[in-house]
């Protein structure tokens, strides 16, 4: 996926393979349809949380990104993101992320 937004304001945009999104914060991707016609997981989890823990499991969001012509049902395990508690992935990944400053001209 490609970050083009954050927060109504343009980034420079830089590809990803995950995204960290806290309390309050908004962004826009692009994601390019172009893999092989089946179905593939989305998922989304919680950071700083044992997700071992059985008490945690609920908060694990899953969502299905399906081609329209795919026969072939998503299956298998759930994708591997950054560690719940990987807190150097997130600082460097929030620093990666730059405004993209526009020149405007007014004729």
């Amino acid at each position: 996926m490609v970050l083009v937004e954050t927060e109504g304001s343009y980034t420079n945009q830089i590809v990803l393979d995950s995204l960290d999104v806290h309390v309050g914060q908004s962004y826009s991707v692009l994601v390019t349809a172009n893999q092989n016609q089946a179905d593939y997981y989305i998922v989304a989890t919680p950071k700083l949380v044992d997700l071992n823990d059985t008490d945690y499991k609920d908060l694990v969001g899953v969502g299905v990104l399906h081609y329209s012509n795919s026969t072939t049902p998503v299956s298998g395990p759930l994708p591997d993101g950054p560690g719940p508690f990987d807190i150097e992935f997130s600082v460097n990944q929030a620093k990666s992320i730059r405004y993209k400053h526009l020149k405007l001209s007014c004729k």
